[in-house]
């Protein structure tokens, strides 16, 4: 019986797939890719970086 479990364990079943569907599913919400402005879209980790920070230092100041 124990070994049974054990390669339920290792070959999963069949919701294995269904959950870590999921659980990719909420990392992606998480992430924000591209940000569509009236300027354009920005695309890429370094852009969104700078954009953000320009935008909230024009919004608080220096």
């Amino acid at each position: 019986a124990l070994r049974a479990k054990v390669l339920k364990v290792v070959q999963g079943d069949d919701n294995t797939q269904f959950f870590h569907m999921i659980a990719n599913g909420k990392h992606r919400k998480k992430k924000i890719i591209q940000l569509k402005q009236d300027e354009g879209t920005v695309v890429g980790h370094e852009n969104l970086k700078l954009y953000i920070l320009n935008y909230y230092k024009q919004l608080f100041g220096p």
